[in-house]
């Protein structure tokens, strides 16, 4: 287990297309829909996006651990949470857990912004959050869209305190849908993949 230090991150793409002239919009919504289909990666080019993706990961827990510390100043909080959002694909959701007194477990989706927010005020006097070391990333598949799809499993550590007692704790295997979007460069006038998160569930929640 180890605590996350914040630290800026920047991820590459890899080139795979480029783009043509717009005849139509209608000529070229088919140009690109076959362009997609066409389009399969070798096992080197997953071996790099399964790399882009543990990175992206981790970059998210780092903005996580901001977000929930209230030791830290509000300025770097909230770039925290702006830089989390760009992480993710538009619509995302968060499922977050909570363990009830009589030891059930609710579980509630919001919007990735809805969550961040809410998370920066937790009301308890201190938040320290934690991850363990291990995150499992499943293999890439194409879906039906022309896009790739795999999950990132992680393990979160959460705890509340009320002055010097803690309040509240738990520890949630949490799995990240990870998408791989062609996207059009228009700068460089070429289509890109480019790592994007997904939908967070929760799915094992436990007293820590």
């Amino acid at each position: 287990m180890r605590y996350l230090l914040f630290l800026p991150f920047v991820f590459g793409v890899l080139a795979v297309a480029s783009a043509q002239e717009e005849p139509t919009k209608t000529a070229l919504s088919s140009k690109e829909a076959k362009i997609v289909d066409e389009i399969n990666l070798s096992d080197a080019d997953i071996e790099v996006f399964k790399d882009q993706t543990r990175q992206k990961v981790e970059e998210f827990q780092q903005h996580i651990v901001i977000i929930g510390s209230k030791d830290q100043p509000d300025e770097m909080r909230n770039l925290a949470e702006r830089e989390a959002l760009k992480l993710f694909i538009d619509g995302a959701e968060m499922e977050s857990s909570v363990i009830r007194p009589n030891g059930s477990i609710q579980i509630q989706s919001r919007p990735m912004q809805n969550y961040l927010a809410r998370l920066k005020s937790l009301p308890y006097t201190a938040v320290v959050i934690k991850f363990y070391d291990l995150v499992y990333i499943s293999s890439f598949t194409k879906g039906p869209d022309g896009r790739y799809y795999s999950s990132a499993t992680i393990i979160q550590e959460f705890s509340g305190f009320s002055g010097d007692n803690l309040v509240y704790k738990d520890v949630t295997t949490k799995e990240v849908e990870i998408i791989l979007n062609l996207v059009e460069d228009k700068f460089f006038n070429e289509k890109k993949w480019q790592v994007l998160l997904g939908n967070i569930k929760a799915t094992e929640t436990r007293r820590g």
